[in-house]
């Protein structure tokens, strides 16, 4: 009886977890970017987010000086926090690029944010670029997370 009961401890205990590749960075498509993008923002996950953020080649990390980036990426994480993200259409913009507006909630604090999306090395989608200034005009960069 006490095996029983440890193996339905154990069972319970127990979960499949959906392991992503790291070598993989980018999305398949750039709906997938954002989404990608936005997931780590809402989670905190800065290595995430740095595996979403990017160019024409490839990843932001990869190509500039690793304090800046890291910096770079604890401030987005900082102002990218939301309760609820709305992503419209895309559009197309110059180049290939997608252009997404996002409608975050943060408590009772509102803002749209385009949002650009590019393609990388091996057809990986990448967040190019973002418009940081919405969000840190609505407080969404306060300290206190709104």
């Amino acid at each position: 009886m006490k095996r029983i009961a440890l193996l339905l401890v154990l069972a319970a205990a127990c979960r499949t977890v959906a392991v992503r590749d790291p070598s993989q960075t980018g999305a398949a498509t750039p709906r997938a970017a954002v989404d990608r993008f936005l997931a780590a923002a809402k989670a905190q996950d800065m290595q995430a987010l740095g595996a979403g953020f990017g160019g024409e080649k490839g990843l932001a990390r990869d190509h500039e000086d690793r304090a800046v980036t890291e910096r770079r990426e604890l401030i987005m994480l900082q102002c990218l926090r939301h309760d609820k993200a709305v992503i419209a259409e895309p559009t197309r913009g110059e180049g290939g690029r997608q252009l997404f507006l996002i409608d975050f909630t943060q408590g009772s604090q509102k803002a749209t944010v385009l949002f650009t999306t590019v393609k990388g090395p091996s057809d990986r989608w990448y967040v190019e670029i973002f418009d940081i200034t919405v969000l840190q005009n609505k407080g969404f960069c306060s300290k206190s997370g709104g």
